[in-house]
């Protein structure tokens, strides 16, 4: 337990300083510190694993997650040190991070899902396709343009919303008994409050202030960490 609280402090100041670094300008340092960064919730990850004494279904599937989100983020930010590949580490960051929505979604179903209850597989299902729809629908309420992004950001939506929707569904059907279960809701609530933040630095206009960027990480690292750390008690 003490190394896992130890990760996530010496992660808190690293998270604020480069919130402060990427509001001034974007390099290879802030590169690297954001690599550093999520790094660190997969070695969470794994410590809190080794922490628990099992390593199951789950901690296999939600660790692949986690390293897949942080390849997602090198992906990401690479657009801003390599301007000339910019679509291609875009397209990277959308199928990278989709997969590890896939993963986790998997380890949901895999842990959480009691056989018979064939609803609360089908209802997720429906309920993240209908989200991405009105996600592509809000694109003029919201002002964005998605343009040449639109499929990817439906496809990825999908993914996204079906985090959030299995792990309420499944906690629903186990009656929120279950700690990690709840967390794993948490995390993916944070998780699509991130991406709805950052959907308006991608695609909108004026929504790079410093407090778009300070709400997108806090809630993404946030959601990131959480998962991380659920395994602890999983």
């Amino acid at each position: 337990m003490i190394g896992c609280l130890v990760i996530i402090a010496v992660a808190i100041p690293l998270i604020v300083w480069y919130v402060i670094s990427k509001c001034k300008k974007y390099d290879l340092k802030e590169l690297f510190l954001k690599t550093s960064i999520s790094l660190l919730f997969v070695v969470l990850a794994v410590v809190a694993t080794l922490v628990s004494g099992k390593f199951t279904l789950l901690n296999g599937l939600v660790i692949l997650g986690l390293v897949f989100g942080l390849v997602g983020d090198i992906l990401l930010d690479l657009k801003y040190v390599d301007i000339e590949r910019t679509k291609g580490y875009s397209y990277g960051g959308f199928i990278v991070f989709g997969i590890g929505h896939i993963l986790f979604i998997t380890a949901l179903i895999a842990t959480y899902y009691q056989k018979g209850g064939i609803w609360f597989i089908v209802l997720p299902i429906l309920v993240a396709i209908a989200l991405a729809f009105v996600t592509i629908l809000m694109e003029k309420p919201l002002k964005l343009k998605y343009g040449e992004y639109k499929l990817i950001s439906f496809l990825y939506a999908i993914c996204l919303f079906g985090t959030c929707a299995f792990s309420l569904f499944l906690a629903i059907q186990n009656n929120f008994s279950i700690v990690s279960l709840n967390l794993f809701l948490i995390g993916a609530l944070l998780f699509a409050a991130s991406d709805l933040v950052l959907s308006g630095t991608f695609f909108g206009e004026g929504k790079e202030r410093p407090i778009d960027f300070a709400l997108n990480y806090a809630t993404y690292y946030g959601a990131q960490f959480l998962i991380a750390f659920l395994l602890l008690l999983a």
